[in-house]
């Protein structure tokens, strides 16, 4: 089994290789990648033709695989020594998702069971919601900041990491407040798209694993809202 997608294949131009022993994942230039696809589905050695940069997935190291089927997205989780790290494949289409995704369920065969999981709204908002506010009080918080480094004539860094806290420091004296909004608000702008995204199509999952999916407890997901709230009301009252 070798499959090479890439170019238009893939959202961000990335190269995703997938034999009967590893999942690849590549960025190289743009120029270069017809004749690595080349190399790649006539035998050659991954090692030999893709960057240093890579990411080598053994199949052994893989526990789950969740393609969504609004965001033509497929996440596989897998594990680096103690812990389960991430990577996201963008494909360019539901149609080579779904070419991607049959190809790695026929690579673990009957070791994986699949199960097909559409989110709740509340669960498939809160993601996108909490990122919202994460940057919102950065933006806000970072933009006062800014504000007190240009009315400070002078300012000492102290503690631990000085250079980044320098760094930090600089940059946001440089931008300013204003700046800072700018920079805030697209993010912001950015997460609250992709919650109403999340909102008016909350994704469809279809999950490979050993053992049959069970979705998240609604009680956890309840009082993870809970928390969300209570940071929005000492927020607020920090605010008033």
């Amino acid at each position: 089994m070798n499959a090479v997608w890439c170019a238009d294949d893939t959202y961000f131009k990335e190269l995703y290789y997938l034999n009967e022993s590893n999942l690849v994942i590549d960025r190289p230039d743009e120029e270069q990648t017809p004749q690595i696809k080349d190399a790649l589905l006539g035998g050659t050695p991954a090692a030999q033709v893709l960057s240093s940069k890579s990411v080598d997935i053994p199949l052994l190291s893989i526990v789950s695989i969740q393609a969504d089927q609004v965001d033509d997205e497929i996440e596989v989780h897998y594990r680096a020594g103690d812990e389960v790290k991430e990577e996201t494949l963008h494909l360019a289409s539901p149609e080579k998702r779904d070419e991607v995704y049959q190809q790695l369920k026929a690579a673990f065969g009957d070791k994986f069971s699949e199960t097909e999981h559409n989110y709740s709204v509340p669960r498939a908002a809160f993601g996108s919601l909490a990122a919202l506010t994460t940057f919102g009080l950065l933006t806000w918080g970072g933009a006062k900041f800014a504000a007190g480094l240009r009315a400070a004539e002078d300012y000492e860094i102290s503690g631990s990491r000085q250079g980044l806290k320098a760094l930090i420091a600089g940059i946001l004296e440089f931008i300013g407040p204003i700046g800072v909004y700018v920079v805030g608000g697209l993010i912001c702008a950015m997460c609250a798209l992709t919650l109403f995204t999340r909102v008016t199509k909350p994704q469809q999952m279809l999950i490979l694993q050993a053992e049959p999916y069970k979705p998240g407890s609604k009680i956890v997901l309840t009082l993870k809202y809970m928390a969300l709230i209570f940071v929005w009301y000492v927020v607020a009252r920090i605010a008033m």
